[in-house]
């Protein structure tokens, strides 16, 4: 039997196509809707952890267009934050922003971040977790990039209760998908974090949440 071969697919293509998105995603009715709320919540939660701290190295594991790395550098121009994109054309939108001018912006994938070893205070990852094709592994790399201390805001869908079947199946093909929340302690603690709290963001039967951890 004979095999088609298949050339290697672009890292924006195994998460959506994000890259046929960029152009128009500031435009989207979600970013006002959805995004700028719990965004705010991010931006607050920072803000608390890096309350003291000189020149705070923020990092946003797949930032797209750099919406919430804009908010971060108005609520705290002290801070430097970085932006990690596996979309090409995201990144792209994000460095022609005047408002992220100085700012560092990379393409690459949450299993693989292209920074140094304890490079960086907070690391937040919002509503792009799902979309991970190694969900374990990207954990292992927030760890390794994080200071001894440092903090992680893992902000995304959690499955539970009565929708948990309804949640997973939104995000079916999404790259590993929804997990619950059993499943990501169990993948926090692998990947030798410390898992602090999980915040509800929305209403009562919210599935979104914040979980925040910490590098020992």
């Amino acid at each position: 039997m004979r095999h088609r071969l298949h050339a290697p697919r672009h890292p924006s293509d195994r998460y959506g196509d994000f890259d046929a998105w960029a152009p128009s995603y500031d435009r989207s009715p979600l970013q006002r809707l959805f995004f700028d709320r719990v965004h705010g919540e991010v931006v607050r939660a920072v803000v608390a952890l890096v309350r003291g701290m000189e020149a705070p190295v923020v990092l946003d594991v797949g930032c797209g267009t750099g919406r919430l790395l804009e908010r971060l550098r108005e609520a705290l121009p002290q801070a430097s934050p970085v932006g990690v994109d596996a979309s090409a054309q995201m990144i792209a939108v994000a460095r022609a922003k005047p408002a992220l001018a100085g700012v560092r912006l990379e393409v690459g994938e949450s299993e693989s971040l292209p920074l140094d070893d304890a490079s960086c205070d907070v690391v937040v990852s919002t509503v792009s977790f799902h979309h991970w094709a190694r969900q374990a592994d990207g954990l292992r790399e927030c760890r390794r990039v994080l200071r001894p201390g440092g903090a992680l805001l893992l902000v995304d869908f959690f499955a539970r209760g009565l929708l948990a079947p309804v949640v997973r199946r939104f995000a079916a093909g999404h790259g590993s998908g929804v997990r619950d929340e059993g499943e990501v302690l169990r993948m926090i603690a692998g990947a030798e974090l410390q898992a602090r709290s999980l915040t509800r963001v929305g209403p009562p039967l919210s599935p979104m949440g914040i979980l925040a951890a910490a590098r020992p």
